[in-house]
This record gives C-alpha cells, sequence and structure tokens, in this order.
C-alpha cells in the first residue's frame, strides 16, 4: 500500500485492492465529517414537520478518491457534489436504514475523539427516535428539535472543551506540566493528518554571534479549535514532541475561552515525522505536499540551502506545494 501511495499522481480515484481501516474513517471523520440533522416546517405529515438526518465527509475535487473508499467502507451513500465555489465534493449518507444498521454501529466502536463525539451521541438519539416512529408525533418532534438545537456550532465552548479535556484524560501534575492520558491509535492520527495538517518550510536569513546564515526550517503544523486543544496535547505525547502556541494553562477553562479561537500544535522533529509519514501516508493529494517537503528536508541535511542553486530549487519547490499546487 505504502509503495501504492508515494508512486501515486491521480487522488481522484480510490487506491486498487486497499480498504480503509477503522479507525482511519473515525480520523477522517474527526477532521472532515459532520453529523447533521435538519427539521423543516411543510405541510406534509402529522405533526407538519419532516427530519431529516446527513452524515458527511467533504474533500476537495482532487482528493475524491478518499471519498470512494468511503462508500466502499460502508457499501451505501454516495459522492456527490458539495460546493461548487469551494470545489469540494462530499460522501453522504440519508438513508435513516444505513445509519442504523452502518454508521451507528461503526462510531460505537471507534468512536469520535474530539468533541465531535458529541454531536454524534445526539445524532443517534435522534434516528432511534426516529426508528421507533416518534417523529411522527408533536412529543417526538419536540425531542428532535430540542437535541438538534444544541448541536455543531450551537453546542457550548464549556460542553465541548470539557468532553474532550475528561474523554482524553488532561490532568495537571505536581511539576505543573499538563499531559493527557490516552493513547492515540495510528490510523486515527493518519487520516486525522491527512485532512486538519499542513507541511511548512520556513525560509529567512538569521543572525548568530554577529554572523547572518540562512535559515531553512520545516515543520508539521496542525490548527484546531481552542475547546479541542486536549487534541492537540494527545498528538503532542503521541509524536513525543512539538508545542502547542499559544502557551497557556490548558487545563483552565476560562484561559482557553480567552486563548485564541485556533490553536496550534508545531512539530519540527523532521526525522520523527518523516518515520510517521513514510509507514502511514497521506491518503489525499496532499501526499505530494509530503513528498516535496520530505525532498526539502532532504536537500537541507546535504547543506543545499547555503548554495544560491540550492536555496533556488527550495524556494521553487516551496512555491508549487500547499495552495500553490492548485495554481
Amino acid at each position: 500500500m505504502i509503495k501504492d501511495i508515494i508512486n501515486r499522481d491521480d487522488f481522484t480515484v480510490a487506491r486498487l485492492n486497499a480498504k480503509l481501516e477503522p479507525w482511519q474513517v473515525t480520523g477522517l471523520t474527526d477532521g472532515e465529517g459532520s453529523f447533521i440533522c435538519t427539521v423543516t416546517d411543510t405541510l406534509k405529515g402529522i405533526t407538519g414537520t419532516t427530519v431529516n438526518l446527513e452524515f458527511k465527509v467533504t474533500q476537495k475535487s482532487h482528493s475524491t478518491g478518499i471519498l470512494y473508499e468511503l462508500q466502499e467502507f460502508f457499501n451505501c451513500g454516495s459522492v456527490v457534489i458539495d460546493n461548487r465555489e469551494t470545489d469540494t465534493k462530499k460522501y453522504r449518507i440519508k438513508s435513516l436504514e444505513s445509519i442504523l444498521d452502518k454508521i451507528i454501529p461503526h462510531f460505537e466502536s471507534y468512536p469520535c475523539l474530539t468533541s465531535k463525539h458529541l454531536n454524534f451521541r445526539d445524532w443517534r438519539e435522534i434516528a432511534l427516535i426516529m426508528k421507533n416512529k416518534e417523529h411522527l408525533t408533536i412529543e417526538g418532534i419536540d425531542k428532535i428539535r430540542k437535541l438538534s438545537s444544541k448541536m455543531n456550532k450551537a453546542r457550548s465552548f464549556e460542553d465541548k472543551y470539557n468532553y474532550c479535556k475528561y474523554s482524553l484524560g488532561m490532568t495537571t501534575l505536581p511539576n505543573g506540566e499538563i499531559e493527557v492520558n490516552f493513547n492515540l491509535p495510528e490510523h486515527w492520527v493518519q487520516t486525522y493528518l491527512t485532512g486538519e495538517s499542513m507541511f511548512y518550510t520556513y525560509l529567512a536569513e538569521k543572525k548568530s554571534r554577529d554572523s547572518v546564515y540562512q535559515g531553512c526550517d520545516s515543520s508539521l503544523e496542525l490548527g484546531q479549535n481552542s475547546h479541542d486543544v486536549a487534541i492537540l496535547l494527545s498528538l503532542k505525547n503521541f509524536f513525543k514532541g512539538g508545542y502547542i502556541k499559544p502557551k497557556y494553562n490548558y487545563d483552565n477553562l476560562d484561559q482557553c475561552l480567552n486563548s485564541r479561537s485556533l490553536n496550534r500544535y508545531v512539530l519540527r522533529n523532521t526525522e520523527s515525522i518523516i518515520k510517521f509519514v513514510d509507514q502511514y501516508p497521506m491518503l489525499t493529494r496532499k501526499h505530494l505536499d509530503y513528498l516535496d517537503w520530505k525532498r526539502i528536508v532532504e536537500l537541507k541535511s546535504a547543506g543545499f540551502h547555503k548554495t544560491e542553486e540550492g536555496l533556488a530549487l527550495i524556494k521553487e519547490i516551496i512555491s508549487k506545494v500547499n495552495s500553490g499546487r492548485d495554481s
């Protein structure tokens, strides 16, 4: 599988003879998925209200292959256009039968590790209400309205923060350090990074003891809403290094709430990054960005960033990765 990924240049189709692992599905969902409930008042039905559930995972059009792999994994659902302006597609399941038989059992066995699990729990309860036909009653619709009214963006910061904090075991040690007592599954990390991370290289002249030299610093970085900062701490624990910015007492709700809305995990240990990604490749076109990033790391290791020709080559590579690859 690793050889197929490395030699792959078309990520719009599914991999040959490869099947997603369960934790890969959950990691991708934690990064790019949603559990959606839509309640619409109509003239149809006893209550005059319709309820629609949807599970979806989005990707840029250039990486739709992984969506077809999700379709194959669950053996149901469809891949359709999500947003023409952002050039995104989505894998979606709207059938209540498929939701009950395929989606709910999967996420009960391999739950989301971010606060997105709270949305799943409410979404699952709504699905069970619909299974029992209670949504055809006024009382059932009232239950569904109450549940859906606190999902996704409507959910409180405190609820999301506390869920991640306690489910991942965030604690403050006697020496003041903060740690998490949860070991992330490798396949979850693989697809969560596939969806959420970026490979960066920073070029800048630096000064040391009155001498100027060319800096070339590479990193893996991942942003996460501050209410899920425990996930970033879990990644720091997983890779046994890196740091989170901004720095504050992550075990304090008020400080977390007043920090930047987006916290960031930064890992500069290129050896650790390469060791992991070579074993667990990115499953979207982001893997091409990784390969270019890795090439820059190798050029720096050989000292090419100190030469005019090598620096020009590194700059050219940087201009064609991430958003530059689209243009």
